[in-house]
Protein backbone atom coordinates (compact mmCIF):
# COMPACT_ATOMS: atom_id res chain seq x y z
CA UNK A 1 0.00 0.00 0.00
CA UNK A 2 2.75 2.11 1.02
CA UNK A 3 4.09 2.43 -2.92
CA UNK A 4 0.82 2.29 -4.35
CA UNK A 5 0.85 5.83 -1.79
CA UNK A 6 4.09 7.15 -2.88
CA UNK A 7 3.37 6.32 -6.77
CA UNK A 8 -0.16 8.57 -5.90
CA UNK A 9 1.90 10.97 -4.39
CA UNK A 10 4.28 11.13 -6.92
CA UNK A 11 2.09 11.76 -9.66
CA UNK A 12 0.71 15.11 -9.15
CA UNK A 13 4.48 16.15 -9.26
CA UNK A 14 5.49 14.70 -12.18
CA UNK A 15 2.07 16.06 -13.73
CA UNK A 16 2.69 19.02 -12.92
CA UNK A 17 7.04 19.12 -14.20
CA UNK A 18 4.90 17.19 -17.14
CA UNK A 19 2.69 20.25 -18.23
CA UNK A 20 4.73 22.38 -17.04
CA UNK A 21 7.44 21.15 -19.77
CA UNK A 22 4.38 20.89 -22.44
CA UNK A 23 3.49 24.63 -21.72
CA UNK A 24 6.47 25.69 -22.45
CA UNK A 25 7.39 24.01 -25.36
CA UNK A 26 3.81 24.80 -26.45
CA UNK A 27 5.17 28.48 -25.89
CA UNK A 28 8.35 27.96 -27.37
CA UNK A 29 6.65 26.53 -30.34
CA UNK A 30 4.23 29.28 -31.10
CA UNK A 31 6.99 32.14 -31.18
CA UNK A 32 9.04 30.13 -33.47
CA UNK A 33 6.08 29.13 -35.80
CA UNK A 34 4.24 32.77 -35.61
CA UNK A 35 7.61 34.36 -36.52
CA UNK A 36 8.65 32.36 -39.64
CA UNK A 37 4.44 32.21 -40.95
CA UNK A 38 3.38 34.74 -43.41
CA UNK A 39 0.78 37.00 -42.09
CA UNK A 40 -2.62 35.34 -42.99
CA UNK A 41 -4.28 35.97 -47.00
CA UNK A 42 -6.76 38.39 -44.85
CA UNK A 43 -4.40 40.85 -45.01
CA UNK A 44 -3.90 40.39 -48.68
CA UNK A 45 -7.36 40.54 -49.42
CA UNK A 46 -8.07 44.11 -47.16
CA UNK A 47 -5.09 45.15 -49.18
CA UNK A 48 -7.16 44.55 -52.16
CA UNK A 49 -10.68 45.49 -50.79
CA UNK A 50 -8.34 49.14 -50.24
CA UNK A 51 -7.09 49.15 -53.19
CA UNK A 52 -10.57 48.02 -55.24
CA UNK A 53 -12.06 50.74 -53.53
CA UNK A 54 -9.72 53.65 -54.36
CA UNK A 55 -10.00 52.19 -57.74
CA UNK A 56 -13.91 52.89 -57.92
CA UNK A 57 -13.81 55.76 -56.59
CA UNK A 58 -11.89 56.94 -59.57
CA UNK A 59 -14.46 54.97 -61.85
CA UNK A 60 -11.96 52.10 -63.20
CA UNK A 61 -12.09 48.72 -62.44
CA UNK A 62 -11.89 46.00 -59.89
CA UNK A 63 -8.66 44.11 -59.58
CA UNK A 64 -9.18 40.09 -59.89
CA UNK A 65 -6.78 38.78 -56.99
CA UNK A 66 -5.11 35.15 -58.50
CA UNK A 67 -3.94 33.07 -55.93
CA UNK A 68 -0.36 32.17 -58.45
CA UNK A 69 0.07 36.09 -58.52
CA UNK A 70 -0.17 36.01 -54.31
CA UNK A 71 2.35 33.15 -54.52
CA UNK A 72 5.18 35.01 -56.62
CA UNK A 73 4.26 38.33 -54.68
CA UNK A 74 4.02 36.26 -51.17
CA UNK A 75 8.00 34.42 -51.93
CA UNK A 76 9.32 38.63 -52.56
CA UNK A 77 8.10 39.43 -49.44
CA UNK A 78 9.50 36.20 -47.49
CA UNK A 79 12.57 36.78 -49.18
CA UNK A 80 13.00 40.28 -47.95
CA UNK A 81 11.63 39.52 -44.43
CA UNK A 82 14.29 36.73 -44.07
CA UNK A 83 17.22 39.02 -45.66
CA UNK A 84 17.46 37.06 -48.27
CA UNK A 85 17.14 40.01 -50.65
CA UNK A 86 16.84 43.63 -49.38
CA UNK A 87 14.23 45.39 -49.50
CA UNK A 88 12.85 47.14 -52.85
CA UNK A 89 12.54 45.75 -56.20
CA UNK A 90 15.60 43.76 -56.75
CA UNK A 91 14.84 40.32 -58.82
CA UNK A 92 11.66 41.64 -60.22
CA UNK A 93 12.92 40.65 -63.95
CA UNK A 94 12.47 36.95 -62.54
CA UNK A 95 9.24 37.39 -61.43
CA UNK A 96 7.83 39.14 -64.39
CA UNK A 97 9.46 36.37 -66.46
CA UNK A 98 7.41 33.83 -63.66
CA UNK A 99 4.18 35.93 -64.44
CA UNK A 100 4.81 35.59 -68.25
CA UNK A 101 4.62 31.91 -68.05
CA UNK A 102 1.37 31.96 -66.62
CA UNK A 103 -0.45 35.16 -68.32
CA UNK A 104 1.66 35.22 -71.33
CA UNK A 105 2.80 38.51 -72.72
CA UNK A 106 1.65 41.46 -70.44
CA UNK A 107 2.81 44.13 -68.34
CA UNK A 108 3.48 44.37 -65.02
CA UNK A 109 4.21 45.97 -62.00
CA UNK A 110 4.57 45.82 -58.22
CA UNK A 111 4.43 47.88 -55.38
CA UNK A 112 6.85 47.20 -51.92
CA UNK A 113 5.77 48.65 -48.84
CA UNK A 114 7.18 47.72 -45.04
CA UNK A 115 6.47 48.17 -41.76
CA UNK A 116 2.92 49.42 -42.19
CA UNK A 117 0.99 47.06 -39.18
CA UNK A 118 -1.54 46.22 -41.47
CA UNK A 119 -3.43 46.70 -44.39
CA UNK A 120 -4.50 49.98 -44.30
CA UNK A 121 -1.36 51.60 -43.66
CA UNK A 122 0.20 49.69 -46.82
CA UNK A 123 -2.11 50.97 -48.82
CA UNK A 124 -2.20 54.36 -47.72
CA UNK A 125 1.87 54.55 -47.71
CA UNK A 126 1.41 53.53 -51.26
CA UNK A 127 -1.75 55.89 -52.51
CA UNK A 128 0.13 58.63 -51.03
CA UNK A 129 3.33 58.43 -53.31
CA UNK A 130 2.93 59.46 -57.23
CA UNK A 131 4.59 55.81 -58.71
CA UNK A 132 3.22 53.46 -56.09
CA UNK A 133 -0.44 55.02 -56.78
CA UNK A 134 -0.07 54.99 -60.64
CA UNK A 135 0.67 51.58 -60.16
CA UNK A 136 -2.69 50.85 -58.52
CA UNK A 137 -4.74 53.05 -60.89
CA UNK A 138 -3.19 51.49 -63.58
CA UNK A 139 -4.94 49.92 -66.77
CA UNK A 140 -4.46 46.45 -64.83
CA UNK A 141 -6.80 43.60 -64.30
CA UNK A 142 -5.72 41.22 -62.18
CA UNK A 143 -3.38 41.43 -58.78
CA UNK A 144 -1.33 39.10 -56.43
CA UNK A 145 -0.48 40.37 -52.50
CA UNK A 146 2.11 38.87 -50.74
CA UNK A 147 3.30 39.48 -47.18
CA UNK A 148 5.95 38.39 -44.48
CA UNK A 149 7.04 38.60 -41.25
CA UNK A 150 10.58 39.17 -40.22
CA UNK A 151 12.02 37.65 -36.88
CA UNK A 152 11.20 41.42 -35.17
CA UNK A 153 7.76 40.89 -36.37
CA UNK A 154 7.70 43.58 -39.42
CA UNK A 155 5.71 42.85 -41.81
CA UNK A 156 6.82 43.35 -45.84
CA UNK A 157 4.11 43.46 -48.66
CA UNK A 158 4.10 43.21 -52.08
CA UNK A 159 1.57 43.91 -54.98
CA UNK A 160 2.11 43.17 -58.45
CA UNK A 161 -0.50 44.20 -61.03
CA UNK A 162 -0.76 42.43 -64.46
CA UNK A 163 -2.66 43.19 -67.68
Amino acid sequence: MKLADKRSNSEPVLKTNSFISRFTFLIIALLIFTSAVPPGNGLGEEVVKYTNQYRKSKRLSALVMKDDLNAIARRHSEDMASGRRSFGHGGFDQRVSKVRKIFGTCNVSENVAYGARNAKEAFTIWKNSSGHRQNMLGNYKYTGIGTARDRRGIIYYTQIFVW
